[in-house]
């Protein structure tokens, strides 16, 4: 749908409607804007405090009192999450949430972590004043833009949220952002830790989309916290004393500890060593005895993406190993290798023949010995 505006004319009467719908096209326009220039996240605030409590006796189990400290957050469709102020957490909320948690053995054991989300939605309207005289009766309303918090099952981080199509404003608070983690103890009713990374998800901050970032005076710098205080770490592009990228870390006084550094002319300066998985000529060797079907192992040190990428050659030799014919199927048996190979994923491909005569023949899946070298290619 083509994106319209209203327009008016001298004189004319504005209904409620018109106003409305002025309102509305600024709100779609930031939520357009929030949706297809940033990506969704915590903008600020909305961590987890916790204040380290105990049962009564006898028990005396330790857990933990949660607050959401108040924040900001946009979500996938472009809609702003304000939490004005510090919301604790609710046990009822999380059991209502989750009605049947996972029981463990005690709170020393929990291993489940539950994702707590935050979404927006839109309370009941709310009458202002009444309008007087010649006027209608009823007076405005107004629509409580809250934020509502939601406990998910464990494992549930990566579900999956269809973004609105371009033309569209903010959502109706279906689209989820993640603010934690919990563990719940089934056997007391209360949160025992928090976290804000779990089972290898994080909590995503809001980020901007963009192909091209264009300083305005010579210099662009790209740090992992909003202020520069002492040891965070920072990238600087920078024009004004010539072209030059430089890593380093803040000194805490608005300067730059230089780590690495390219000038113009492309020569690069570190402050370190360079270090490398290895270097040309380095060999690693593994020595076994494998039978068919077996995969073989990398040597210590070596991992299969250093193989695959080229920087660690393998050299595998294998001979087939023969039984003792007295484990052969009968008197006088003899054992002929058949074939002894492995594949590209170094699975082992070994078997042979019982031959016993005058004519019985038996195929049988057989063992070998394997001796793997692994060597850093040159110039590695």
């Amino acid at each position: 749908m083509t994106v319209a505006r209203p327009l008016f004319a001298d004189g004319q009467i504005l209904a409620a409607a018109d106003l409305s719908r002025m309102e509305g096209n600024d709100r779609d326009r930031d939520a357009r804007h929030a949706r297809h220039l940033h990506t969704p996240g915590v903008g600020a605030g909305l961590t987890l405090r916790e204040v380290p409590q105990t049962t009564p006796d006898p028990e005396e189990a330790p857990y933990v009192d949660l607050t959401l400290v108040s924040g900001y957050a946009v979500d996938g469709t472009g809609r702003e999450l304000v939490l004005a102020e510090d919301r604790p957490l609710s046990p009822e909320r999380f059991t209502a949430d989750n009605p049947q948690p996972a029981r463990e053995a005690s709170d020393s054991t929990i291993t489940a972590w539950h994702p707590v989300f935050v979404r927006g939605v839109d309370l009941g309207l709310t009458a202002t004043t009444p309008a007087l005289g010649c006027q209608s009766a009823g007076g405005g309303a107004r629509v409580a833009e809250d934020v509502e918090v939601e406990f998910g099952r464990a494992g549930d981080t990566d579900a999956s949220q269809a973004a609105p199509p371009p033309d569209s404003g903010p959502g109706d608070g279906a689209w989820r952002v993640l603010v934690g983690f919990v563990k719940f103890d089934t056997h007391i009713g209360r949160f025992v830790r928090s976290a804000s990374a779990a089972d290898g998800v994080r909590v995503s901050r809001v980020g901007v989309r963009a192909a091209l970032v264009a300083g305005q005076q010579g210099r662009v710098e790209v740090r992992a916290r909003p202020n520069p205080d002492a040891g965070v770490p920072a990238v600087v592009l920078d024009s004004e004393n010539g072209p030059a990228l430089v890593f380093g870390t803040h000194t805490g006084s608005g300067t730059l500890t230089p780590l690495m550094s390219v000038d113009a002319a492309g020569n690069l300066e570190l402050q370190g060593a360079v270090k490398a998985k290895g270097t040309a000529g380095k060999v690693w060797v593994i020595a076994g005895v494998a039978s068919d079907g077996t995969v073989l192992p990398l040597p210590g040190g070596v991992d299969q993406a250093t193989v695959d990428s080229g920087g660690v050659e393998l050299s595998v030799l294998v001979t087939p190993r023969l039984p003792d014919p007295a484990t052969g199927p009968g008197t006088g048996a003899l054992f002929l290798p058949g074939e002894c190979r492995v594949d590209a994923t170094r699975r082992v491909v070994c078997w042979g023949t019982w031959f016993t005569p005058p004519s019985t023949v038996a195929t049988t899946p057989a063992s070998c010995d394997y001796l793997i070298v692994a060597a850093v290619a040159g110039g590695a």
